[in-house]
């Protein structure tokens, strides 16, 4: 791998590297488990105690906000454009969302983030993570952009839990 023509080896990356593996096996939970949601509503918004949850939809586009905010734009201090994303930032009203886009380019720009994040964390070596974050975030009393890329890990399970408990709601068997 290269960065501005320095070769970097595996010992200026390895904590990196291993937390980019993470990242990617929590992501491909999600992936199964999104895949699992064809013939559902995704729009359906569900009551767990007398208490509405996030729809399937709601889940799917706020990944793709989530791992844009904290991976293209608080480690790699970038855009992508996407104009709907801050609708499902965090503290978002979903009922609130005026222009919804579809669940095609919901998964497409799902898809698209994640590989641009790929993309940019592999350009990162150990000593790069440790420099302060572009979203002026703090996770775990740090602002350094490792601490970030710890917090997206931590984050993406949380709503692939969400997702399984739709899917189970609607007789679906994860195995």
């Amino acid at each position: 791998m290269y960065i501005n023509s320095k070769h970097i080896t595996m010992a200026e990356n390895i904590k990196t590297q291993t937390l980019i593996q993470t990242y990617k096996m929590a992501r491909n939970l999600s992936k199964y488990y999104i895949s699992k949601l064809e013939g559902l509503d995704i729009h359906k918004v569900y009551e767990i105690g007398g208490v509405k949850v996030n729809s399937a939809y709601w889940i799917i586009a706020h990944l793709v906000w989530t791992e844009h905010f904290l991976i293209i734009e608080g480690i790699g201090g970038e855009s992508m454009g996407i104009e709907w994303l801050n609708d499902f930032g965090y503290g978002s009203i979903p009922e609130e969302i005026k222009n919804p886009p579809p669940i095609e380019e919901v998964n497409i720009r799902f898809e698209e983030v994640h590989e641009k994040a790929m993309e940019l964390l592999n350009k990162m070596t150990d000593e790069m993570m440790l420099s302060e974050n572009n979203i002026d975030a703090e996770f775990g009393g740090s602002k350094d952009k490792l601490h970030v890329l710890m917090h997206a890990i931590r984050h993406e399970p949380t709503h692939t839990g969400q997702l399984s408990w739709i899917l189970k709601a609607n007789g679906i068997r994860l195995t």
